[in-house]
């Protein structure tokens, strides 16, 4: 028997049993999944393009095919108008349309979901007041000789709105708008004074690589950060340079450079500059520089020399995760691209004879690094400041900014003015009239303003009744994007409470100034930023789920989504959240899914494990430069992915509203996808896809998640930047895991009969993985009390606690004690870096592996134990089909396989060797099923024959294609033999896209019996089928093998055969590129160049008919 009968015959199996001959709520959620089990869409009003008939065609559509609720987003990016008069965010009109969809969506039960802000990130609008938004740190300085009076105004920090000092806010998201002036806000913090030894440097000449002066150069050292001057940028065989020539021998400690604009959203500064010294051996390297939106700071050894030069060193860091590639032929453009120049503006390079903290600037929270314990220390003999003599002079600080202080004599001081002003960070991507600044994340007294001011709005666009209870029920917080701040005016107080010890001394430390020495420095500012992460969680998130649940509303809660866009611990953020999400976006065949999603999706899912959530949702399918380039077939792999990494409840992302009937396939979120509403070619075949996820989400949702291990990631870097340039080498892949944070082990880990408690959760070990090489004291007694306590624990010794406050010798000895090799009260400690090999040494057998494939990490699985058995989800990432056998570390149960593409049911043949149950499985490319374990095996082994089936005709009637109308195809055509639509000479077909529905006959043919199972195979279809025979619907199919059973309806004699088939909307699109085309389509971004690859579309074939032997 061929494999593809074989597989045929699985199936024709599961049709047989079709579901458990016993009725229960699991069979039966299956075959009909409820609304809590259907996917969500996101629904983005577009740049005021609102109309009431379009949200009555949107919604219905959306319930007509199974979508469980619409989360709404009000945005605008670069967004067209193609409505006679935009209703705008919150005007009498927008209310009325906005109430008229709220009810609506509750008629046709409907979820209803609001985004947290106007654009999709993150908590800001209008009505924010500047002294509730966002704040940096800044400063001024005023050195003073020993003895001498400063009586009179301190100079004042920059007041600038922006992220850095001076430095003025830019939002690369507006596009070609034009930026309207922040508004400015200040306040101060501290005045500081400290003693320095080092004295100025004089001012150097500066040159060009020729040894010619620049134009501009008072620019690089004046206060103004956006003043510059420009140097060539030179290619790879000669680098710009600038050259910085003292006139006689001066010795340097530390270096800074400002490059504005240096670094473009989800990409990477085109260079890492290199600062090099003028010696005896030539010109020598002493440091880097890491270009961020702020100032960079690189400190070296002491170097003496009369010149130096910053060379513009091209960026060789790994790169940061992109956007994806992109469908075939798509029009790729720079959304964020600057003007090209052949020169480089430079705002700020100077070099100091004071020793500085190595990378300050991201150490301290005004940028953000993927890994702070990778950042070097700077020379660790650096001079630094006793903070015993740190004076504290804000008492003496007048409103009006004056000072009376004389200075302790016998050494030169710095006073240090610290304020705060607005970092300028608005909500995007909104409308204009729908953006301002974002809200302080760190003061939760303004997170409540905000967020109640803004439920308020809604309470009276809809009415109190219609919201909380019905109506609006939930509350969305996309993924944060509001880059880095670090200060909040509660800061001082919160960091006593939170850290246990006075911050003031430390705080010079947030100008670059080494305080006690660099590892003190970067000690302190190790528990800073902590604060800020604490304080991310809590504040914000903690906040905005109060203030939602005294509301009524339900919280959807993502977090950081991509790398590490903002100091926070992702498990944290979304441990408020009742649904915690995460986001997934599309891959081509033959790439990788990029890695900080794998992680993203298993940190929320394990939120809900740890915190009883249960369910687990997904910013699902987002796509970029691949506009209407997928059918379900396409997505089924992505979702599958989602599934398996714990993902049940998939919110599509996106679904735009469509306001006209006239202007198709319509508006999107520019070059980002899904481009999934009512418009979409397959729309009207939907239905089954939706299905596929609704039955997936269904079981995934039942019992509770089963895993062995509890990985502890560390408590620096969250999960996605640990993820973002790899998925990490020690994950198990014999074992399901959750990840576990520090606080999770200090607040919700016990120990039961030898079992890690978390929360709900229940594992046999905790595993160090991730950051946890560095580890602080208090987390290293903590786990040390859980292995007393008779928890396993696997992993290798932490080297080192980065906190100030951490005692370094408790934390050696403490080390000493878990890794010496004997017995900790009850329980252990495995040296060990393999998780799968460790937790198998200590007796427990994998929970899942395959063998027999030529590949078995393509395999994923997921276990779920039932109250009556266990549950498996298993996928195969590979396009490939094979015969494996799977085992299960279960037994005394009978394996069944149930399918959500079709809702069938089947024995499985089995054996049982040991703990586990052996299963021969057929795999199909890309495939994923349940291994389900109720019903009680009444012997160690079963075999299933399978039911023999045999081709019984080839359908080789001619056929007529009638084709949508207004597509620019003829009506009617006739096709002798099935032959793609692509490869048509008629440029009206060839260019098609829409609905294709093919008409043609068959005889019954022998061996075949009416009502008797027989299987039509539609061979290749482009891209969704709707099958009827004899004028009654068969099914639709989406993936392949395009095959439906429609025994029941034939009969003998002569048959009729109608099948519709809907392709994508890329062919179309590419013909109206094409010179002289008469343009058929709308959409509010460029889409294909002329030469893209068409898709293969509609029926090819060959179409066959099998039946049972």
């Amino acid at each position: 028997m061929t494999f593809r009968s074989l597989r045929l015959a699985m199936l024709l199996a599961g049709t047989v049993l079709a579901m458990p001959a016993q009725a229960d709520d699991l069979a039966d959620g299956f075959n009909n999944p409820p609304q809590s089990a259907r996917p969500r869409v996101w629904w983005h009003w577009l740049n005021g393009n609102v109309t009431k008939d379009g949200i009555d065609k949107d919604l219905d559509w959306l319930a007509r095919i199974g979508i469980g609720g619409v989360q709404n987003f009000d945005a605008n990016l670069q967004t067209p108008q193609i409505v006679k008069e935009r209703l705008v965010y919150m005007t009498d009109g927008w209310k009325d349309a906005f109430r008229h969809a709220v009810q609506t969506a509750d008629a046709k039960g409907l979820e209803f979901a609001i985004a947290a802000s106007p654009g999709w990130s993150e908590t800001g609008g209008p009505w924010v007041k500047p002294q509730d938004a966002m704040k940096k740190l800044v400063w001024s300085e005023v050195e003073v000789e020993g003895g001498q009076r400063v009586k009179g105004a301190l100079p004042a920090p920059s007041n600038v709105t922006g992220a850095f000092q001076s430095a003025k806010f830019s939002d690369p998201l507006a596009g070609d708008a034009e930026i309207p002036d922040q508004p400015r806000a200040y306040g101060e913090a501290r005045v500081l004074a400290y003693p320095i030894a080092a004295a100025p440097l004089p001012t150097p000449r500066i040159l060009d690589a020729n040894g010619q002066p620049i134009a501009g150069a008072a620019a690089l050292g004046d206060s103004d950060l956006e003043t510059v001057a420009q140097m060539a940028k030179g290619d790879a065989a000669h680098p710009g340079t600038l050259i910085l020539d003292y006139g006689k021998p001066v010795t340097v400690r530390s270096a800074s450079l400002f490059v504005p604009h240096a670094r473009p959203p989800f990409g990477d500064p085109a260079y890492r500059p290199t600062i090099e010294a003028e010696t005896a051996q030539g010109w020598q390297p002493l440091g880097r520089f890491s270009l961020t939106e702020v100032a960079s700071t690189t400190s070296f050894a002491p170097v003496t020399a009369q010149r130096f030069r910053l060379v513009l060193s091209p960026n060789d860091a790994a790169k940061s995760p992109g956007l994806g590639d992109g469908a075939p032929g798509a029009v790729m453009i720079d959304v964020f691209g600057r003007p090209a120049s052949p020169t480089l503006g430079i705002g700020d390079l100077r070099l100091s004879a004071e020793a500085r903290i190595d990378q300050f600037e991201a150490k301290a929270g005004y940028a953000i690094a993927s890994d702070y314990n990778r950042l070097s220390m700077g020379p660790a003999d650096a001079p630094a400041i006793d903070p015993a003599r740190v004076i504290d002079l804000t008492d003496r600080l007048r409103p009006d900014g004056t000072l009376d202080w004389t200075a302790p004599k016998g050494t030169r001081w710095r006073i240090v003015r610290m304020g705060w002003s607005l970092t300028g960070k608005t909500n995007h991507p909104a409308t204009p009239e729908a953006t301002g600044l974002e809200v302080d994340k760190y003061d939760a007294a303004a997170v409540r303003r905000y967020l109640e001011t803004y439920l308020a709005m809604y309470r009276d666009a809809v009415g109190a009744d219609w919201i909380g209870r019905k109506g609006i029920s939930a509350l969305l917080t996309d993924s944060i994007e509001v880059g880095a701040s670090n200060w909040t005016p509660r800061m001082v107080e919160e960091f006593k409470a939170r850290r246990g010890y006075d911050p003031v001394p430390f705080l010079p430390t947030l100008t670059g100034a080494v305080v006690g020495s660099p590892a003190c420095s970067d000690a302190f500012l190790h528990d800073y930023r902590q604060t800020l992460a604490d304080l991310l969680a809590d504040a914000h998130y903690g906040t905005v789920a109060r203030v939602a649940h005294e509301n009524g509303l339900t919280v959807y809660g993502e977090a950081l989504e991509n790398g590490r866009p903002v100091l926070g611990d992702d498990l944290a953020m979304r441990s408020h959240t009742d649904v915690p999400m995460a986001a997934m976006w599309t891959f081509n065949r033959g790439s990788a899914p990029r890695p900080t999603l794998i992680g993203d999706m298993k940190g929320a899912a394990s939120v809900a494990h740890i915190y009883g959530q249960n369910i687990v949702s997904a910013e699902s399918m987002t796509s970029a430069f691949a506009p209407w380039a997928f059918a379900p077939a396409d997505l089924k792999r992505v979702i599958d992915l989602e599934f398996v990494s714990g993902v049940n409840r998939p919110i599509v992302h996106t679904s735009v509203h469509q306001p006209v009937d006239d202007k198709v396939p319509g508006l999107s979120l520019m070059i980002f996808g899904q481009y999934f509403n009512r418009d979409e070619s397959w729309a009207n075949m939907a239905k089954p896809w939706v299905d596929y996820m609704a039955r997936t989400g269904f079981l995934l949702q039942q019992g509770r998640d089963h895993a062995d291990i509890a990985y502890f990631y560390g408590e620096d870097a969250p999960i996605t930047a640990l993820f973002e340039h790899g998925v990490p080498a020690d994950l198990p892949s014999d074992y399901a895991y959750d990840f576990v944070n520090a606080e999770i082990l200090a607040t919700k880990a016990s120990v039961q009969d030898g079992d890690l408690i978390a929360g709900k959760a229940r594992y046999k070990a905790l595993y160090l993985g991730g950051s946890s090489k560095v580890m602080t004291l208090a987390t290293l007694q903590r786990i040390a009390a859980l292995v007393e306590a008779g928890a396993t624990l696997i992993g290798t010794a932490p080297e080192r606690a980065p906190g100030l406050q951490d005692d370094p010798a408790a934390f050696r000895a403490l080390v000493a004690k878990l890794w010496s090799g004997k017995p900790v009260g009850k329980g252990k400690v495995i040296a060990s870096a393999d998780i799968d090999a460790a937790l198998a040494g200590t007796g427990i057998g994998a929970d899942f592996r395959v063998t027999g494939s030529g590949d078995a990490g393509a395999y994923r699985f997921l276990h779920r134990a039932l109250p009556d058995g266990d549950l498996y989800y298993v996928t195969n990432g590979k396009a490939q089909a094979e015969h494996v056998e799977a085992r299960f570390r279960v037994t005394g149960r009978q394996p069944e396989i149930w399918r959500a593409i079709d809702g069938s049911a089947a024995p499985l043949s089995y054996r049982t060797e040991g703990s586990d149950t052996v299963v021969p499985l057929d795999v199909g490319p890309e495939d994923a099923f349940f291994i389900l374990f109720r019903k009680p095996a009444q012997a160690p082994s079963r075999t299933i024959a399978p039911v023999a089936v045999k081709p019984v005709a080839t359908l080789s009637q001619p056929w007529t294609v009638r084709f949508q109308p207004g597509r620019g195809a003829p009506a009617e055509i006739a096709m002798p033999t099935l032959t793609a639509l692509d490869k048509s000479s008629d440029p009206g077909v060839r260019y098609f896209s829409g609905e294709a529905t093919y008409a043609s006959s068959f005889t019954l043919p022998k061996g075949a019996k009416a009502g008797a199972p027989l299987w039509l195979d539609l061979g290749s279809v482009g891209d969704v089928a709707e099958v009827r025979v004899n004028g009654q619907v068969a099914g639709t199919s989406w993936f392949a093998p395009y095959r439906l059973n429609v025994g029941k309806l034939v009969k003998p004699g002569r048959n009729a055969i109608e099948v519709k088939v809907a392709n994508l909307w890329v062919n179309r699109l590419i013909g109206d590129q094409q010179p002289g085309a008469d343009k058929i389509t709308f959409t509010a971004a460029p889409t294909y160049r002329p030469n893209a690859p068409l898709r293969p579309s509609g029926l090819i074939g060959p179409v066959t008919l099998s039946a049972e032997q």
